[in-house]
């Protein structure tokens, strides 16, 4: 499919279900190069085998080609009720094509629909995309800072 193509077919972002498992993982797999342990499904499926209430994903032509897991979180202090986005992928050959700000503006409608108090996300530092994506979505940074104490493997 050329890139006219793509950016002229229908994008359509619903809740993620059970069945889209295995095209999250593929995704996944093609953006960070690595194929994740069975543990990674226990993030997508969560508690009771139930995909997190907050999380979505984007067909094109009716394929999976974009995910969002989220859910809802306590964080801060004091505490607020947010949705937090955990991972955001979108099909390499997909991206650019407004994908990503489809899925994070359902998720922002989910999360006032449910009265939350905010969304958030966690990202690299380093990640220069990512944040310049949210900052065009009018996500401003936090006042946490992340601290991190690597421990010894212990065998």
């Amino acid at each position: 499919m050329s890139d006219t193509e793509r950016s002229e077919s229908k994008i359509r972002v619903r809740p993620m279900e059970p069945m889209d498992i295995d095209s999250v993982l593929a995704i996944d797999s093609k953006i960070t190069g690595v194929r994740r342990a069975a543990t990674y499904t226990d993030l997508i499926i969560g508690d009771l085998g139930k995909i997190p209430d907050l999380s979505f994903v984007a067909e094109v032509d009716g394929e999976v080609q974009g995910f969002l897991l989220a859910r809802r979180a306590y964080f801060g202090e004091p505490f607020d009720e947010v949705g937090m986005i955990h991972i955001l992928g979108v099909e390499p050959d997909y991206q650019r094509l407004g994908i990503a700000t489809k899925m994070v503006n359902a998720l922002v409608e989910a999360c006032q629909e449910k009265k939350l108090n905010a969304v958030r996300i966690m990202i690299d530092e380093s990640d220069d995309q990512l944040q310049s994506l949210f900052q065009q979505l009018n996500f401003r940074r936090g006042k946490l800072v992340d601290y991190t104490k690597k421990l010894k493997k212990v065998d």
